[in-house]
C-alpha cells in the first residue's frame, strides 16, 4: 500500500515542526537585517517566502489529487 502525503496540520508535532520552521526562517531574515543590512534581510525574506510558496502549492495540489493521511 503506497502511503499519503502528511498533512502537518493534522498532527500537533507535525504542526509544531513547521511553526519551528517559521521562527528559523524570521531569525535568519532578522539576524541578516541587522548584522548585515535591511536590504539582504529582505531579501532573504522574499527568498525564503516565495520557496514557502512553492512547497505549499505543490502540497495542495497532491492533497487536491491523492488526498492526505487520516489523523
Amino acid at each position: 500500500m503506497e502511503e499519503r502525503v502528511r498533512n502537518p496540520l493534522r498532527n500537533e508535532a507535525d504542526a509544531f515542526r513547521v511553526l519551528m520552521m517559521f521562527v528559523a526562517a524570521g531569525a535568519v531574515v532578522v539576524a541578516l537585517a541587522v548584522l548585515v543590512s535591511g536590504l539582504a534581510g529582505a531579501l532573504a525574506g522574499l527568498v525564503l517566502l516565495a520557496i514557502g510558496a512553492w512547497r505549499v502549492w505543490g502540497l495542495l495540489r497532491t492533497w487536491q489529487r491523492e488526498g492526505s493521511e487520516p489523523r
